[in-house]
């Protein structure tokens, strides 16, 4: 089973951006399935917020 943790939602200066930190426990779980650097696609869907792997970019020569 997934590993489950608490995390936090930060604010770092005047800007509205937020960061999310996903505590080591979720991480390190061999089913976490994002990478560091990768993009996401970030979306509300009722009370929930939503992160998934974005799709990759055609144009971009990483993807």
């Amino acid at each position: 089973m997934a590993q489950t943790g608490e995390g936090k939602v930060i604010a770092q200066g005047p800007a509205r951006t937020r960061f999310i930190v996903v505590p080591a426990v979720v991480a390190g779980d061999s089913a976490f399935p994002f990478e560091d650097g990768g993009k996401v696609t970030i979306s509300i869907e009722g009370d929930r917020l939503i992160v998934e792997k974005a799709a990759p970019d055609p144009g971009d020569p990483d993807a």
